[in-house]
């Protein structure tokens, strides 16, 4: 049996499991359609193309996601690869498949500079859009995110096939992009393949370390992980608890991170202990608490590592019992405790939801559960696409999250190493704009103190507001931490200048229109002026892109020229002799009376100030054009 054939039944096999005959079909017509599109087509791994939309398909279907999703992976690549068109995904497989494909192929690859790359401000810029629309489509439709994390997962597991340069760079998308991604959405197991994955190709001296290191040491380990779990079943029996008692060894990138972590505190790979995780799954959240008690009684916990995150579930559905406790010879271990539906979860994430679903139901429940994701993307969507907004969002996806309370015993979550004022701006814009000062646990703390999970925070308003100190920007005070704390203080500080700008403006567009005599209000001068309205005219002149010679010779396009008006010219020159006879010539040649001359600094001729009696605005141009020709003139302005 070749591997196309091979993996094709292994994904009939899988979705057997839990779909209904007739959706099986479905799948199975997708698959012969995709089949057929792709026939021909190879892989730069010699395979034929077919093997990674199905591949795809598999990863998914170990989720058990519904028959549309299952479809839509089946065919990801056919719209444009193939040729194929959405509405005729759409007739034969339906709208819901037709848009999910749809929405899969619209999601261009995104490129992460690395630093070995020449940085590019248009490429970044771009990178941002398409993260901008990457998180969108998350937002709007989980499912095609998730389909997009499958075909990236089979993409990393064959990407010694592309060349160096490729490989670095997909390698470092993926850690810094789509495993955080995986991680927000809790699918765990897409989160730690894909970091091991990368961390191969990027730190590949390292990984053929730790690799190796875990393999010597592996038959000590999995035969210390037997005597904790026996011991572990043997006690929790006595206590009447059903469960399973599951062990397992951490992914090496997540030891690779540990490793760095020690490395700070002088240990060595040799002193780190806490390798192996332990998992009780039970029946009930009360057997959650009967075997975490039942737990520390056979082992001790060690004092501030122990998280309850069933009294306070992860934004990502997450839930379980964590506590490290003094194993076996005194080693440290971690112990899960959680129930089914809750491991169900925490392994799956957000995928759970299409589990033994027909995918058309609607899912309240679902539905306000990502709202935590939708939540973390819309203040992103404000975010200007510039070099830094992938750094922000690379940030807020990797950062974990934490709880604490306000006064009144709201919880709130808020990115890990969060700071009073970062906390201000999470519950509202206005408080962190107005933050004085504050307290944590009832006592007063500076403002760049780090907020513990647990902790009750109080935010002091200033009587006077003047908005955020610039210094808190300054990175190294450490008064904010979040991108979205960062970002709402800049745009602050850009609406106060341009407030500042339009109030510039209106002082100087008050005192043209003075001496111009133009009777009509500002907003009509404006409007009449082909702005679109008075604040862009104020904008323009105030920040200085409108300058006022050239404001006057709009203005003058709204003077009724019926009667004859005076005008002064001021022309800033360089002193030369006959520069005044020059101008006066021209003057006169135009037919306007010379009402007055006068100088300023005779001596340097920087200046000529000439009074004239004006016949309207056509003739007034052609003095100015004129005028501007003279050698020796610099400017000429109307007074």
């Amino acid at each position: 049996m070749t591997i196309l054939n091979e993996s094709n039944t292994t994904l009939i096999t899988k979705v057997k499991e839990y779909l209904s005959t007739e959706d099986v079909q479905k799948i199975n017509k997708a698959y012969k359609f995709a089949e057929k599109c792709h026939n021909g087509q190879i892989r730069k791994t010699g395979d034929p193309y077919i093997i990674h939309p199905v591949f795809t398909a598999i990863y998914l279907s170990n989720m058990k996601m519904d028959w549309q999703t299952i479809s839509a992976a089946l065919m990801h690549d056919v719209i444009e690869d193939c040729g194929i068109t959405f509405e005729e995904i759409e007739e034969l497989f339906g709208k819901e498949v037709a848009g999910l494909v749809d929405g899969v192929t619209k999601l261009p690859t995104i490129k992460i500079s690395s630093k070995k790359t020449n940085f590019s401000l248009s490429n970044e810029i771009s990178r941002a859009a398409t993260i901008r629309k990457l998180l969108i489509s998350t937002s709007e439709d989980a499912r095609v995110i998730l389909i997009k994390l499958a075909d990236r997962l089979h993409n990393m597991e064959t990407l010694h096939a592309l060349d160096e340069e490729s490989i670095l760079r997909i390698s470092q998308e993926t850690m810094e992009i789509f495993a955080p991604l995986a991680h927000r959405l809790g699918i765990w197991d897409f989160k730690w393949k894909l970091e091991d994955e990368s961390f191969k190709y990027l730190f590949p001296k390292s990984y053929k370390e730790i690799a190796n290191l875990i393999s010597s040491k592996r038959k000590e380990r999995e035969k210390y992980a037997t005597r904790a779990i026996k011991m572990l079943e043997e006690s929790l029996a006595k206590s009447s608890i059903q469960c399973v008692v599951e062990g397992r060894v951490k992914h090496l990138y997540s030891i690779f991170k540990k490793i760095e972590k020690y490395s700070t505190l002088g240990k060595r790979f040799d002193e780190i202990h806490d390798l192996i995780a332990l998992r009780i799954v039970v029946n009930t959240k009360q057997d959650c608490y009967l075997a975490l008690g039942a737990l520390h009684e056979l082992w001790k916990p060690i004092p501030g590592e122990f998280d309850d995150y069933i009294a306070n579930p992860k934004e990502s559905m997450y839930q379980s019992i964590h506590s490290t406790v003094m194993c076996i010879d005194s080693y440290p271990v971690e112990i899960q405790i959680r129930t089914k539906e809750m491991h169900n979860t925490a392994e799956m994430g957000i995928a759970a939801h299409w589990q033994y679903k027909d995918g058309t139901d609607e899912d309240t429940g679902y539905l306000n559960k990502l709202n935590w994701f939708r939540n973390l993307i819309d203040w992103q969507i404000e975010l200007p696409e510039d070099e830094n907004y992938i750094d922000s969002v690379k940030t807020d996806l990797s950062k974990e999250r934490i709880y604490c309370y306000t006064p009144a015993g709201d919880i709130k979550s808020i990115p890990e190493g969060s700071t009073p004022i970062d906390f201000a701006y999470e519950v509202h814009t206005e408080l962190g704009n107005e933050v004085s000062s504050a307290l944590i646990n009832g006592q007063i703390v500076p403002l760049n103190a780090t907020i513990s999970n647990g902790d009750s925070v109080e935010i002091i308003k200033a009587n006077m507001s003047q908005g955020p100190k610039l210094e808190w920007l300054n990175t190294d005070l450490g008064f904010i931490t979040t991108s979205k704390s960062r970002f709402k203080i800049r745009q602050w500080f850009r609406k106060e200048e341009k407030n500042l700008s339009i109030e510039r403006g209106r002082n100087v567009v008050l005192t043209l229109v003075e001496k111009l005599k133009i009777d009509l209000p500002l907003e009509e001068i404006a409007l009449k002026l082909k702005y679109k309205n008075l604040d862009e005219l104020l904008l323009l002149i105030g920040s200085g892109s409108l300058n006022a010679p050239n404001l006057v010779k709009k203005l003058t396009t709204l003077i009724n020229y019926d009667e004859r008006k005076n005008i002064s010219l001021k022309i800033n020159s360089n002193d030369r002799v006959g520069l005044i006879r020059d101008v006066t010539e021209i003057i006169s040649k135009e037919g306007l009376n010379i009402i007055s001359i006068s100088t300023n600094d005779i001596n340097t001729g920087k200046s000529i100030i000439i009074e004239v009696d004006s016949n309207g605005l056509e003739q007034q141009n052609k003095i100015y054009s004129r005028i501007e020709t003279i050698d020796g003139v610099n400017s000429i302005d109307t007074i």
